[in-house]
């Protein structure tokens, strides 16, 4: 008897430990995409770019088989944290994508999402909080945009006895209107560009043409336009042609994205240069929530591939028709 006892108090430790370490249905759940509830919270509308960013975790959400909940904050920080408060507090919802509209006022929510075990990855946006508080950022160099941004107008603007350059700022308390600015500052006096007017036009060409037409009747004594948007330049555009004067030819154009709108305005020489950034983050966001899910430990930032593109450029026709955005 003593023997079938011990045998059976045995067996009955080994099953409570198996249960107590989560081993007594096998190994522990692998996540596949099929598991993943992404919450999406997106900025609001901004054009091109940003109808592209969505588009992009849409279609995506539905060819990998996630369920996607997505919420437009209509370019309002205040809709974004109540939308981040409403996604932790969803049982179904185990990720939480945020493009923030700010830099600053997300270390609250961010902690609560961690002691309620979501993973949390962050789009397009940086932000200023404690790198243990999210799994990755994934997006562009903004400031190395910047950079990218000066060199090509240095060369635009090669010969030009003045080198007066006016800048478009999109959200100033974004991380893309910070970082890309003071990108544009660290190379702009390589060659001896000095910005003689900034100010913000909120990523919209509607304001991109009514700041530049602002700017205009002070003064045309202008030789180059930094819009930190392809929206805000294809506005300052419009302002340059109603002034009499030749957008590209007569003030040198430059902007950031590379969306559809800039691209025919670089063919017909509107405008002249165009930076990329890549709004198509979906396929590697989704990628790197999963491997989150699954307890991988990832890089805090994954950068995402980008080019320049300009008026002269050869094969610039047949670029322009494989865009997506």
């Amino acid at each position: 008897m003593k023997k079938i006892l011990g045998l059976v108090v045995s067996v009955m430790a080994v099953l409570l430990l198996a249960a107590c370490s989560g081993t007594s249905g096998g190994a522990k759940k692998t996540y596949t995409y099929r598991d993943m509830v992404v919450g999406f919270i997106q900025t609001g509308s901004e054009g091109g770019w940003r109808a592209a960013n969505t588009a992009s975790f849409k279609e995506t959400a539905g060819e990998l088989g996630l369920l996607l909940k997505f919420y437009d904050a209509q370019n309002k920080l205040e809709n974004q944290v109540a939308a981040f408060r409403n996604f932790i507090a969803d049982k179904e919802v185990n990720v939480i994508v945020l493009a923030a509209l700010e830099t600053t006022g997300w270390d609250d929510v961010l902690k609560e999402a961690k002691d309620a075990g979501k993973i949390v990855v962050l789009e397009d946006r940086r932000i200023d909080a404690s790198e243990d508080l999210y799994a990755t950022y994934i997006g562009s160099d903004f400031a190395e945009e910047g950079r990218k941004s000066a060199d090509e107008m240095c060369k635009l603007l090669e010969g030009s006895a003045s080198k007066n350059v006016v800048e478009l700022v999109g959200n100033v308390g974004s991380s893309a209107a910070k970082d890309r600015g003071q990108g544009f500052r660290e190379k702009m006096g390589d060659c001896g560009i000095v910005i003689t007017q900034t100010q913000t036009a909120n990523w919209s060409a509607t304001e991109g043409k009514a700041v530049m037409e602002s700017w205009l009747k002070q003064s045309t004594d202008i030789q180059g336009v930094f819009a930190q948007n392809d929206e805000m330049g294809l506005g300052a555009i419009l302002a340059i042609q109603e002034a009499g004067l030749k957008p590209g030819v007569d003030i040198k154009i430059l902007s950031v994205d590379a969306t559809a709108g800039a691209f025919k305005a670089l063919v017909e020489g509107t405008l002249n240069v165009t930076v990329e950034c890549n709004p198509l983050l979906a396929p590697q966001v989704y990628e790197a929530a999963l491997k989150a899910l699954n307890g991988e430990t990832l890089p805090k930032w994954v950068p995402s591939q980008e080019g320049v593109f300009r008026s002269t450029d050869p094969n610039l026709a047949e670029v322009f028709a494989q865009r997506k955005y």
